[in-house]
């Protein structure tokens, strides 16, 4: 979590830097050496806000089965307002009840809404978030089948895929979860963030046990502990707690591998 932030952050900043460069809002009459200060600490002030919407986008997705795009474009729409007055605040230099009465403020939300959009659309394009298509079989990849470890159950667990980039004696990985342009990795009582798109993280896994039941989810067959119908879908239940949505179209796939 901390290597994301790090990285986010320093992509914020460099965003900042090219702002100070261009000067929206008027802010080009201010000096340039005002303006490398002041945006990167502006675009920071941001982060945390479009961050937090864009974690509450996905989960609308996931939750409600809203398309993705759908909540990031209401999220964008929602994180520009608290930002629109920020920047009433910090360069027109106007109280809240005057930055809320101002006749600017219809013009700057634009402006704020679409470096927003900007901003997001840099981003995904730079890290292809796990947004790719649902697959309808099982992810396979060339490389040769990895040593598998089995499990408790006596069934065989994933790999220790060494060619993903986790710490010496992680252990067989049980799941990865997509999240945003990182990927989680899930183990046995360790999870790592690893930076790289969930359709590469699985292909790195090469021939393991398991099956990409959500768009943003792969779950290895020895990692699951329990499986309940949740209508016409299901919910795994990994040996962590976790809890996994499975897409109504990977119904079929589950039911053909024997996990229903």
């Amino acid at each position: 979590m901390a290597r994301k932030i790090a990285i986010e952050s320093f992509l914020m900043i460099v965003a900042g830097i090219i702002l100070a460069l261009i000067g929206p809002f008027g802010s080009y009459e201010l000096p340039l050496v005002q303006r490398l200060i002041l945006w990167p600490l502006l675009v920071l002030c941001g982060y945390p806000i479009f961050g937090g919407l864009g974690a509450v986008a996905r989960w609308l997705a996931e939750a409600v089965r809203i398309p993705y795009a759908v909540t990031v474009a209401l999220g964008l729409i929602v994180g520009s307002m608290p930002m629109t007055l920020l920047v009433m605040l910090l360069w027109r230099r106007a109280s809240v009840g005057e930055a809320l009465q101002s006749p600017l403020l219809g013009a700057i939300y634009l402006q704020v809404l679409v470096i927003g959009v900007i901003i997001h659309t840099a981003m995904y394009l730079l890290f292809r978030p796990a947004a790719d298509p649902e697959p309808t079989t099982t992810p396979v990849a060339p490389p040769p089948p990895q040593p598998v470890a089995a499990n408790a159950g006596g069934g065989a667990a994933a790999p220790t895929a060494p060619t993903l980039p986790l710490p010496p004696g992680f252990g067989p990985v049980r799941a990865l979860k997509g999240e945003d342009h990182y990927v989680r990795v899930i183990g046995d009582g360790r999870e790592e963030l690893v930076l790289m798109r969930l359709r590469d993280a699985i292909e790195r896994l090469g021939h393991a046990d398991g099956l990409r039941v959500h768009r943003s989810w792969w779950v290895a067959r020895g990692g699951v502990t329990a499986v309940r119908r949740d209508g016409r879908a299901a919910i795994l239940t990994l040996a962590g707690g976790q809890e996994v949505p499975v897409s109504r179209d990977m119904m079929p796939q589950l039911r053909a591998a024997g996990w229903l």
